[in-house]
């Protein structure tokens, strides 16, 4: 006989002015551990990389008032939510998935008026009636917030992690890649509509070479992008990782601008906190060859007006380390001995591979300039590329790329093919709800 869902949601207080919200650290703890539990992940076709649990629960954790304030970095996404909630639901009092949704009162769309709901970190047994428990419980909790436009799943944004698995399921997931299993897509489509997909460009020293020694043939024949922008000014040089701080302030300077265009769909403004947060967090990873400016060296300060970051591949790390160590799950602690044991196990062998410069997979993580059609952006690819293959890299992942963004993707397209995409899904009864109270 078949068994009911049942839906726990985890956060009391789910409306908040101040962006806080009340989370014990046991519940965002099972929260988290769902993951874990998908029996998908633990089959061979699946490519999943399990996240690092401490850094997980400092992300994910919306509560400002316990100890995670000890701790550098709390993640001020949450500050300008006005609703949150996560859901974990069970059968026969087993965890058989997780959603999260919120309202996040910095995101607009030109062409909604009111408020927009999103779902995320959606996890499921392959199971329509818990999969259907946790999409509709958090939609009609958005709803009743105030959404009129329901989409997902992402992590947070397209700062973040965006959009559902649909294609390249055999593909290993890079940092921040999501990845999810096949049956999910029957799950959200029956829930909604395509909004706009992403994709991820994979490239190898092959397949990128044929643009590469194009420039090449340019510079022969006396066509030398770089030079040009050297005559007029504008040079292209790596960061020094020791000025860290210095660096990521003379970035943040341009990231806004550079990004919030209608090519970047769900792209949301970082906020100063936001943009340190995510820098600091990049730091242990960074490797200064792989991250470029491009700065205007005929105003004073020599202003920013362009970069290019690539990071090594963390989840190359985890899953060599997951390897090696098979079968962790985390404790039933809040954060018991097993856990602290994997963590610190990665990021001892993330440190090494980072000192080394010992990594396959790299992911472009942002590539972009204030100052269009003038040739930056194929110098960028030029000297990231030299950078990688430099170092040892032997596939490259450009993504997630907006299926609205041709500036970035025909380049791409030229390097490498489209391996990955994600997708976007709409709520339609939410949709429809709007377009008639507009009427």
């Amino acid at each position: 006989m078949k068994t009911t869902v049942t839906l726990e949601r985890l956060i009391s207080q789910p409306v908040s002015s101040a962006g806080s919200f009340p989370l014990a650290a046991d519940k965002l703890k099972r929260f988290i551990s769902v993951g874990w539990s998908i029996p998908f992940y633990s089959t061979p076709e699946s490519r999943k990389v399990m996240p690092i649990l401490a850094p997980e629960m400092n992300d994910l954790n919306p509560d400002r008032n316990w100890w995670k304030m000890k701790f550098p970095g709390a993640n001020p996404f949450f500050h300008h939510c006005s609703f949150l909630q996560y859901y974990v639901a069970h059968e026969d009092g087993k965890a058989v998935g997780r959603i999260a949704a919120f309202i996040d009162r910095s995101y607009r769309e030109p062409e909604v008026n009111g408020a927009i709901g999103w779902i995320g970190l959606f996890e499921s047994f392959d199971d329509d009636d818990a999969a259907a428990a946790l999409l509709g419980g958090a939609t009609d909790d958005l709803e009743r917030a105030g959404a009129v436009k329901v989409i997902g799943p992402a992590r947070f944004n397209a700062n973040g992690e965006d959009g559902l698995l649909v294609d390249g399921f055999d593909q290993h997931p890079m940092i921040m890649e999501p990845y999810q299993p096949p049956y999910y897509a029957r799950f959200l489509e029956h829930w909604g509509v395509k909004e706009n997909d992403w994709y991820a460009f994979r490239m190898t020293p092959e397949s990128a070479s044929p643009y590469m020694e194009r420039l090449v043939q340019m510079r022969q024949r006396g066509q030398d992008v770089e030079q040009r922008l050297a005559r007029q000014g504008v040079a292209v040089r790596s960061v020094k990782i020791r000025d860290w701080a210095d660096e990521v302030a003379r970035i943040k300077t341009i990231y806004n601008v550079a990004w919030d265009t209608r090519v970047h769909p769900q792209f949301e403004r970082f906020s100063e906190e936001e943009f340190e947060y995510l820098a600091t967090s990049l730091r242990m990873i960074a490797i200064e060859d792989l991250v470029f400016v491009v700065e205007d060296l005929t105003k004073p300060g020599h202003p920013v007006i362009g970069m290019a970051v690539t990071l090594p591949d963390l989840n190359e790390v985890i899953d060599e380390y997951d390897r090696l160590h098979a079968g962790y799950t985390p404790s039933d602690h809040i954060y018991g001995l097993s856990d602290l044991r994997r963590d610190l196990g990665i990021f001892r062998l993330l440190r090494s591979r980072v000192r080394h410069r010992d990594f396959r997979y790299a992911r472009i993580f942002v590539l972009g300039t204030i100052r269009k059609k003038n040739g930056i952006d194929a110098v960028l690819y030029e000297k990231t590329y030299l950078a990688g293959t430099s170092i040892g890299i032997q596939l490259g992942s450009g993504s997630q790329i907006a299926d609205t963004n041709p500036e970035i993707s025909v380049p791409l397209s030229h390097m490498g093919n489209a391996a990955i995409t994600w997708r976007i899904y709409r709520h339609t009864q939410v949709a429809s709800l709007a377009s008639e109270s507009k009427a």
